[in-house]
């Protein structure tokens, strides 16, 4: 049986979730654990290429177009890197996966939530996130740490009404899922963020302990 685990990572944009993913594989990797880092959209060469029409500002795609094109580079990475380094027995860093969804599909886009539930039970192979941890953090708050000199992707160029309806959306994903999911305070610094991530899996995972 192989001992590899998923970890997700979830939050509006803003919240740091990229700069804190390293760090924790690094604190895992001093564990002893063999840590793979991904994400979502993308993860493959054909992920990649969908998630390149996806934030292109040019790209003009109806939102349930935008959920099918997500899950179409989701079911690939499954199956050429979720299902194979688990299988080796990694510890995967995702930043975001299913929950991402729901929040911008769902919530924000307005897609029937009922559509995404069944392209989660068709198309991905009954593999869950071990744990998801979100970052908590409004949208007001995130906002403020957008880099003003960045070129905004299609979808940083959304109003804050539809941010604010993710941001909702997450905190429901939460309340339904609340064993899978854990909340952190993202308004903290960089390691105040990091620690209670680790804490989070150390109390989450046997294999892994402070």
């Amino acid at each position: 049986m192989s001992n590899g685990k998923l970890i997700s990572f979830e939050g509006i944009e803003g919240v740091g979730k990229s700069t804190t993913i390293n760090s924790v594989k690094k604190i895992l990797e001093t564990k002893g654990l063999s840590v793979f880092c991904t994400r979502e959209p993308g993860g493959t060469k054909y992920g990649e290429s969908l998630r390149n029409i996806l934030l292109n500002n040019k790209s003009v795609i109806s939102p349930e177009a935008e959920l099918l094109l997500l899950f179409s580079a989701r079911r690939q990475h499954i199956e050429e890197v979720i299902k194979p380094q688990l299988a080796k027995g990694k510890w995967i860093l995702c930043d975001r996966f299913i929950d991402a969804s729901f929040a911008y599909q769902g919530y924000g886009k307005k897609v029937n939530i009922k559509k995404i539930d069944l392209l989660i039970s068709n198309f991905t192979e009954n593999i869950l996130p071990d744990l998801t941890i979100f970052f908590d953090l409004p949208y007001d708050l995130a906002k403020k740490r957008f880099p003003k000199s960045k070129k905004k992707d299609r979808f940083e160029t959304l109003d804050d009404h539809f941010f604010n309806d993710v941001y909702k959306g997450y905190l429901k994903q939460v309340n339904k899922n609340k064993k899978r999911i854990k909340k952190i305070d993202a308004n903290k610094t960089k390691s105040e963020v990091r620690d209670q991530i680790i804490c989070e899996i150390s109390k989450c995972f046997k294999e892994f302990k402070l």
